[in-house]
């Protein structure tokens, strides 16, 4: 007897990696079950989200991790669940082993598959929070997945706060996501090596904002108690290094002093590996003032030796006179301005705090992408874009669309949009008014119906107020009406006419 009833390939690839794993017949059965749901609900995950990672990459994903990285799964009834519970998650994987502990339902599983992925996200060890950084990638990444069963059911979207316990990760995650897409953060979870210049690109990208900036106040908060003391001693370091450059004269003195001490150097060392007669005098001499354990074997030994101590001087001598560029020197000194400044820490920033911040540099730059837009398929992605945007928690309580300085924000960058599809002749235009246009739009867009193709709206212009009314094709959705003077207002559309708001 066959463990599913949805005849898909999905399910018939399942059932093939299912022959060779020991799961309990309730383990199988969720699996064919969570598969199904995700099959059912990915295209509205994809389609609110507007990801560029389609459904078959996305089940195959899912598989293969079920195939490669599953050798035990437990499900585990509520009443049971001590360590899930203390730990307040919807599940505990051991990668290692490869094992998984979880509730006994689809949303859980899901997470645990996940979070059970191996997950590089490489970045530099130069970066003083890349452990932070990372942390916060998987526990965004985690999150991202699981929105497909937390957020849809295959007929409506509802963001769910109840399994966002690291809902500002979440927001981070889903800034780069935006930015970058769903396909670039994939291939960044996948590399090992620094072929990937991610950080570089996040640093890129926001370079005309202060994004970077609060996003490494965000994630010195982060730090465990071992990476924070790392990054007190670093920051001792840092401060004396600013008052030791901060004498501009007495700092460049220095460095000619140490340059002159290389160019010696260097110019001995030319002279020794020019002339193997004087080579073999200072082989010889070397030698002698070395116990029997630590001589040099040979003649050979001790020229690689010399060559690479003149590779290094070489490397030494251009880093000082780059360090003497004014240029470089001041970039210098404002980069440690900027890192004591993040690292010293302020009694009055919180989390909450420090997020709102972020985000209005997230949507400063949003907000130019948008201005620099003008593909008529692009700015259709935008809207979707800015629409999920606006949903997600920025703090326990409140939404993007709950905090004014951030609404404001990304209506300005929807009504950018707005603007460009109308006047492209894709977005139906209403009045001549376009302040009043575009606040006629940004409230018709605040919807959660899936298929942003799907509105229709009708308007019923009186002397003192316009009354609208959005419908999904014939379901009516919401009413809203909008106050103001409008009986001399010029209207491109009939009242009480239904229309299509995309052309």
């Amino acid at each position: 007897m066959k463990l599913f009833w949805h005849d898909s390939d999905y399910n018939l690839i399942l059932e093939k990696i299912l022959d060779s794993k020991y799961f309990s017949s309730n383990s199988k059965s969720l699996l064919f079950s969570m598969i199904y749901k995700l099959e059912e609900f990915y295209n509205d995950y994809q389609m609110v989200k507007n990801l560029d990672t389609t459904k078959n990459e996305f089940l195959n994903l899912i598989l293969e991790t079920i195939k490669k990285q599953c050798l035990n799964i437990q499900l585990i009834e509520p009443d049971k669940a001590e360590i899930l519970k203390k730990n307040k998650v919807l599940a505990v994987t051991n990668e290692k082993e490869r094992s998984i502990l979880c509730y006994p339902t689809e949303e859980a599983l899901l997470y645990a598959l996940a979070d059970i992925m191996p997950k590089y996200f490489y970045i530099e060890n130069a970066f003083e929070y890349k452990n932070s950084f990372q942390r916060t990638l998987v526990n965004g990444y985690n999150a991202n997945i699981l929105e497909v069963l937390s957020d849809f059911n295959g007929w409506s979207w509802d963001v769910n706060i109840r399994h966002k316990k690291d809902f500002r990760d979440i927001v981070i995650y889903q800034n780069l996501v935006m930015v970058f897409g769903n396909s670039f953060m994939e291939e960044w979870k996948e590399r090992k090596n620094k072929d990937i210049l991610s950080l570089n690109e996040i640093k890129k990208y926001f370079s005309k904002t202060n994004y970077f900036s609060y996003l490494c106040k965000y994630l010195v908060l982060g730090l465990t108690k071992e990476e924070r003391s790392k990054t007190n001693r670093e920051l001792e370091a840092k401060v004396k290094e600013l008052e030791k450059i901060s004498d501009k004269w007495m700092y460049f003195e220095q460095i000619k002093v140490a340059k002159l001490k290389y160019l010696k150097e260097l110019e001995k060392l030319t002279l020794i590996l020019n002339n193997r007669d004087l080579m073999r005098k200072e082989y010889l001499a070397k030698n002698k003032k070395l116990t029997a354990e630590k001589r040099i074997a040979t003649l050979g030994t001790y020229k690689k030796m010399l060559e690479a101590r003149k590779e290094k001087v070489v490397n030494e001598i251009s880093q000082l006179t780059a360090n003497m560029n004014p240029i470089n020197y001041m970039n210098h000194k404002r980069e440690l301005e900027k890192s004591i400044e993040i690292n010293t820490k302020n009694k009055n920033e919180n989390k909450d705090e420090i997020m709102i911040q972020m985000q209005q540099e997230f949507l400063k730059a949003l907000q130019e992408t948008c201005f620099e837009t003008e593909d008529i398929q692009s700015l259709k992605n935008l809207i979707y874009k800015i629409r999920y945007y606006r949903f997600l928690y920025v703090t326990q309580n409140k939404q993007v669309k709950d905090i004014p300085l951030l609404d404001a924000a990304a209506n300005i960058a929807l009504t950018q949009v707005i603007q460009k599809l109308i006047d492209s002749e894709n977005m139906r235009k209403i009045t001549k008014d376009k302040q009043l246009m575009q606040k006629i739009m940004v409230n018709i867009l605040d919807t959660k119906i899936i298929d942003l193709e799907a509105i229709r709206f009708e308007m019923d212009v009186k002397e003192n107020a316009i009354h609208v009314k959005t419908y999904e094709k014939e379901v009516f959705e919401k009413e809203f009406t909008i106050e103001g003077a409008f009986l001399k207002k010029r209207f491109e559309i009939k009242p009480n006419k239904i229309y299509k708001l995309f052309i």
